[in-house]
């Protein structure tokens, strides 16, 4: 594996527990640590883009969890701490985990086993808890990811580096 990409993966894990761990305050700075080296070692302006939609996307998804009791923040709106995990898992998907990229069904594999097992972490170790039995919330968990993961790798990250080839043939 590429030493960009591992760095890449571990300053993501970092920056999740980071967050997990010690809340919203932290957890921006993780993200902002993250976001620098992050742009110091690729240099790609499309990046901003797949946070931003990660960024939006993140917040749809834990408001709905947290609307349909999967999780319970305490609060009325997704924490910062929760949109800035998805904000750090979004600079992975074009380089760490680009091996998923028109993978789809790599993908929903992954989001159905991954997903559930870091949201079960939120609960173990950081402010979040379950809003419903357990079993039930994991299996939501898993289902939105299997699909979030499938539209990612099928159609959005393919789109974001079509980006490219087209910037390109315009030069």
């Amino acid at each position: 594996m590429n030493y960009k990409k591992l760095a890449n993966f571990t300053l993501f894990v970092a920056g999740w527990w980071t967050a997990l761990l010690y809340g919203n305050a932290l957890a921006l700075i993780a993200l902002f640590i993250v976001l620098m080296l992050h742009f110091v070692m690729w240099r790609d302006i499309r990046d901003i883009f797949v946070i931003l939609g990660f960024i939006f996307c993140g917040f749809a998804v834990e408001w709905a969890f947290m609307e349909s009791d999967v999780q319970d923040y305490r609060s009325n709106l997704p924490p910062a701490w929760a949109i800035c995990i998805w904000a750090m898992l979004a600079t992975t998907m074009r380089y760490s985990l680009s091996w998923l990229i028109n993978k789809p069904l790599w993908a929903a594999l992954v989001g159905l086993l991954v997903a559930p097992a870091f949201y079960f972490n939120s609960v173990q170790f950081g402010p979040a808890s379950w809003g419903r039995p357990v079993w039930e919330c994991l299996l939501a968990i898993a289902l939105v990811w299997s699909l979030l993961a499938a539209f990612l790798s099928g159609i959005m990250m393919p789109f974001i580096e079509q980006m490219e080839s087209a910037e390109n043939s315009t030069s």
